[in-house]
C-alpha cells in the first residue's frame, strides 16, 4: 500500500510536471514563424537557456525521486543528459517546422540551461538538507 502511494506521489508531483513542460516546449517549437523581440543580441539563446534551465530543475527533481540510492552527481548528470537529449530532439523537430530552423548553438544553449537548472536545484536541495535539524 505504501509503495503505491510513493509511486502515485512520484507521478503526480514529479513526472507530470516534467512531462507537461516537455509538451509545452514541443508545442512552442511547433509554432511557425515566431517573431521574438530582440532585446539584446542573441536573445534567443538566452531564452533557450532559461527554457531549458526550468527543464533541468524539473528533470533533477524527478530523477532524484526516481533514483533514490544514487549520488547527487549521478542524478545531476542524468538530468543534464535528459535536457540535452530533449534539446537535440527539439531542434530536430524544429527542422521540419515551416519558418523554424535548427541550430547547433541552440543545442548548446539548451544543454547549458539544462545543466544550470539541475545544478542550482542540486545545490539548493543539499543546502536545505544540511540546514534540517
Amino acid at each position: 500500500m505504501a509503495d503505491r502511494k510513493v509511486k502515485a506521489s512520484l507521478i503526480t508531483w514529479y513526472a507530470l510536471p516534467l512531462a507537461a513542460y516537455c509538451a509545452l516546449i514541443f508545442f512552442l517549437s511547433s509554432q511557425a514563424d515566431v517573431d521574438l523581440p530582440s532585446i539584446v543580441p542573441q536573445s534567443d539563446k538566452v531564452l533557450h537557456l532559461a527554457e531549458y534551465a526550468v527543464l533541468g530543475v524539473l528533470a533533477y527533481r524527478f530523477f532524484q525521486r526516481l533514483l533514490p540510492g544514487k549520488t547527487t552527481t549521478f542524478v545531476l548528470m542524468v538530468a543534464f543528459l535528459f535536457a540535452l537529449v530533449y534539446g537535440l530532439s527539439d531542434e530536430f523537430h524544429q527542422s521540419f517546422v515551416s519558418g523554424r530552423d535548427s541550430s547547433c548553438f541552440d543545442i548548446l544553449a539548451d544543454g547549458a540551461g539544462g545543466y544550470l537548472g539541475a545544478r542550482v536545484t542540486m545545490l539548493v536541495l543539499q543546502k536545505e538538507r544540511r540546514e534540517d535539524p
